[in-house]
């Protein structure tokens, strides 16, 4: 079991010796990172993965998503995460949102949005 600091699209190896295990993608020839991470090639049930450097905690479909507008162009606006799932967000990751076809409702300073 090797473990070497894997990137985002990073090659780990090849689909001929090993599957395609956890955050991990086939492209055809190699098996490549999807985050970044460490590297564990599992030698015995021939496996390649990559263990998260660090868990982010990041909206998936049908997700609450609560934030901040932190700024409104004519087009789009940037929203602030702050909770995913009512569960603060230590990521502080953004979203740029269109504004069309946009319902919202204010809370104070907070916007929820219903996209």
């Amino acid at each position: 079991m090797s473990s070497d600091v894997a990137l985002p699209g990073e090659k780990i190896a090849i689909i001929e010796e090993y599957e395609s295990g956890t955050n991990t993608f086939d492209d055809g020839h190699s098996v490549r990172s999807t985050v970044i991470g460490t590297t564990e090639i599992d030698k015995k049930n021939r496996v390649a993965k990559v263990r998260y450097a660090k868990l982010l905690m990041t909206p998936n479909v049908n997700d609450l998503i609560i934030g901040q507008v932190v700024a409104v162009m004519s087009s789009i606006m940037a929203v602030s995460i702050e909770y995913i799932n009512n569960k603060p967000t230590s990521a502080h990751i953004e979203c740029i949102c269109p504004t069309r076809n946009l319902r919202k409702k204010m809370l104070h300073y907070k916007v929820i949005l219903l996209l």
